[in-house]
């Protein structure tokens, strides 16, 4: 009762002295972590100032309601309110108030993911602190600036300039406790994500005492995430979910939504880590929830990519891409905010080609959209590669775009690059980092360079080598993107994109092509599924020639076009002799074993245009284009001397040798179809296995 009785006391002192303003902000900074009774007095200030026309006392009032919506995660709300603060301070122009509210907007707009704002309205804020000696906001700002480098993942800026804010505490500038608690949990952070979280673990231990000397446990949800994150890191899941769970009932003992989201999105992500999928999808669903109410636009984009990891690893091909597009479109809306801000600042002229650059914003999302549903329809690698080159220069400044796939086998790489309309291939054998495209495969690693000549040494040792084929001596490459495309952490390949011209690509460039990456890896994994399927399908998997089917198909193709253009060509059948003993003597386990032997001797017989496939158990249909009789003998017969001359081991101590009997037709102006093709060279095979076997019998037998 005696505070409501001061409180109202000094309402009526500021129309005698606005300096007694000073007061207030004793007062609410005791009644922060009481929001109902921080709200309320707010609003009998802003009412009091409001009626009274007190200028000075009315942007501190939209200050304080301006944390007061920070606090309770109104994020939006919160910028309007510093905003109207910053205008009223800027009236009056009070440059040493105008950086309270410059440090506020850099605190929001951090928290909001609008980085490159947080750093204006920062940098801005310092600027007056020197001006005008302000050293109490000054070290604030230093903080909350450090606090944003790290959300950008600037970690070393980050660090410097927390050392520099310790340096001025020695030097005599003075820190609150919460500012001192305020830099050792950022600096924990930092260790963190550098990769010392056992060091971080002895910072955040030295906050936790810190706590106690000044009997408090404000922080206590943001200790025990980042102690979370760092066992999170060390590896021990155990310790790091306690972790979790204690900064999870401190969020919701305190009803702090905003900080209840983020520790269940690092939950999520050691969920993600132990597989738990489920779990993390769970807890991802509900943050999504409380996010899209509150507006918390980077936890819900971050919550998005995570779902796209989470079903990309489990081959939901689906569902990965429709989260991979709705993050597109959140990191699109923050960028729309972001604009919006800035345009508010500028005159007309500017208004309208901020207005321009964003319809090609919402152009580019559209057309990144519309081509990964085309990638993603097709199982043609080389139909991709196209799709994209055809539309890559409406998206990023390219003269040249590639495609590499990594062969894990040889270590080796296929690459597919194109210039216009030219497509050249070439395989690049991998050894000790000798160009870009190993070091993005090896590293798992983007690669992003504005002057090649002066840049490679950065990530290799020598001068990297180069494919030509586009009819020039040297390609003049200066600015390159190089970014792996990677489907359950393991590379499948890289694309990239060059430019003959200087710093071309920026870190925007660099994210569409690594969407554009995400979407050709998943199609490039479904095409090698649908390849596998199809091989199935049509190659027969003990012999991999072709199924009986699919032989006929080829027959049946190889006989229109003869009848058409008047082609000749020739049937070879075949049957190994005597095959059935083989299975008895040793099982059919052999006999398959046998049977792929001889299909492998064969095929080093045949020449690269004639067809061949399996017609029955131990019977093959060889298809010759362009041979007549003669040159189908040759064949037959360096066939027959092959396998009648090999010894085929099928274990140890086992061996045996077989022979083949071969039926030749040539196709004649008498056969109406393959059929009669086939017909004729069985009856030739069948007069073989009647001969001798192991011999060749042609058609010229028949008259």
């Amino acid at each position: 009762m005696d505070m409501q009785l001061t409180f109202e006391k000094e309402l009526f002192k500021l129309k005698e002295d606005e300096d007694n303003i000073e007061l207030f902000r004793e007062m609410f900074l005791k009644d922060i972590d009481s929001t109902d009774k921080y709200k309320s007095r707010i609003d009998k200030l802003l009412k009091f100032v409001r009626e009274n026309n007190l200028m000075r006392s009315k942007a501190w009032a939209y200050y304080y309601l301006g944390c007061y919506n920070f606090y309770i995660s109104q994020f939006e709300t919160a910028v309007d309110n510093f905003f109207a603060s910053y205008n009223l301070f800027l009236k009056l122009n009070n440059k040493y108030e105008m950086a309270y509210t410059c440090n506020g907007l850099t605190s929001v707009y951090c928290r909001m993911g609008q980085f490159k704002l947080a750093s204006e309205w920062g940098l801005k804020g310092i600027s007056f602190c020197e001006e005008t000696g302000n050293k109490e906001v000054l070290t604030k700002l230093f903080i909350n600036t450090g606090i944003n480098y790290i959300q950008m993942g600037y970690y070393d800026k980050a660090k410097e300039i927390f050392e520099c804010v310790e340096s001025m505490e020695r030097m005599g500038q003075e820190l609150t406790w919460r500012q001192r608690m305020a830099c050792m949990l950022s600096l924990a952070e930092i260790e963190i994500n550098i990769g010392n979280p056992q060091k971080a673990i002895e910072i955040i231990d030295g906050v936790l005492r810190l706590e106690t000397a000044n009997h408090t446990n404000r922080d206590i949800c943001n200790i025990c995430k980042l102690k979370g994150m760092a066992y999170l890191k060390i590896g021990n899941y155990l310790e790091a979910e306690r972790e979790f769970e204690s900064s999870y009932n401190s969020t919701m003992e305190k009803s702090l939504i905003y900080e209840k989201c983020a520790t269940m999105l690092e939950w999520s992500k050691l969920y993600f880590l132990t597989e738990e999928y489920h779990k993390a999808i769970s807890f991802l669903s509900e943050i999504i929830s409380i996010g899209s109410l509150n507006r918390f636009k980077i936890i819900i984009r971050e919550s998005y990519y995570l779902l796209y990891k989470i079903y990309k690893e489990q081959n939901i091909a689906d569902l990965a891409l429709d989260y991979l597009e709705k993050y597109i479109k959140a990191d699109d809306e923050m960028y729309d905010y972001e604009q919006n801000q800035l345009m508010a600042k500028m005159n007309l002229e500017n208004t309208k080609r901020i207005a321009e650059q964003y319809k090609q914003l919402y152009n580019r999302t559209e057309l990144l959209s519309l081509i990964g549903q085309k990638i993603l329809s097709n199982l043609d690698l080389d139909s991709i590669i196209h799709i994209i080159n055809d539309e890559i220069n409406k998206l990023i400044d390219a003269d040249y775009f590639g495609v590499a796939l990594y062969d894990h086998i040889n270590n080796q790489s296929t690459y597919y690059l194109m210039k216009d309309n030219l497509m050249i291939s070439e395989i690049v054998e991998y050894s000790g980092e000798s160009t870009f495209g190993e070091y993005c495969i090896k590293n798992k690693k983007d690669i992003i360079i504005g002057n090649e000549d002066k840049e490679y040494k950065k990530y290799l040792n020598e001068c990297p080598k180069r494919i030509i084929g586009f009819g020039e001596k040297k390609c003049s490459i200066s600015s390159i993107i190089y970014t792996p495309m990677i489907i359950n952490d393991k590379v499948v390949g890289l694309m990239t994109v060059q430019s003959e011209k200087e710093n071309r690509y920026n870190k925007d460039d660099l994210h569409i092509l690594k969407i554009l990456a995400n979407y050709t890896a998943i199609a490039v994994e479904n095409a090698i599924s649908y390849k596998k399927i199809e091989d199935i399908a049509i190659n027969d998997n003990l012999t991999k020639f072709f199924t009986k089917l699919e032989i006929l198909k080829v027959g049946d193709v190889i006989y229109e076009k003869y009848k058409k253009a008047n082609n000749k060509f020739s049937v070879i059948m075949m049957d190994i002799d005597n095959f059935k003993e083989v299975n008895d003597a040793y099982g059919h386990i052999y006999g398959d074993k046998a049977l792929s032997l001889v299909a492998r001797s064969v095929s080093k017989c045949i020449r690269s245009t004639d067809y061949i496939g399996r017609f029955g158990g131990d019977e093959f249909l060889l298809i010759c284009p362009d041979a007549g009789t003669n040159e189908a003998r040759d064949v037959a017969e360096r066939i027959r001397g092959t396998v009648e001359n090999n010894k085929y081991v099928l274990d140890d101590g086992v061996e045996v040798t077989l022979t083949l009997s071969l039926g030749v037709h040539e196709c004649d102006e008498n056969d109406k179809s393959f059929t009669d093709v086939l017909n004729k060279a069985d009856q030739c095979l069948y007069k073989a296995k009647k001969m001798e076997r192991n011999k060749v019998v042609c058609n010229e037998f028949f008259t």
